[in-house]
C-alpha cells in the first residue's frame, strides 16, 4: 500500500483523522524533547 493510497483512506476515516493527529503531535513532542536534551547538553 502506498502512502498516498494510505493517506486516502485515513482521510475518510474519522478514527484515521485521529490517529494521524496524534501522530502529529507526538512527533512534534519528541522533536521538542530531544531539542531540548541538546540544548541541555551542549551548553
Amino acid at each position: 500500500m502506498s502512502l498516498s493510497t494510505l493517506y486516502a483512506f485515513l482521510g475518510h476515516d474519522l478514527l484515521g483523522n485521529v490517529i494521524a493527529a496524534c501522530l502529529v503531535a507526538g512527533t512534534g513532542y519528541l522533536a521538542k524533547k530531544i531539542r531540548t536534551k541538546a540544548r541541555n547538553r551542549n551548553s
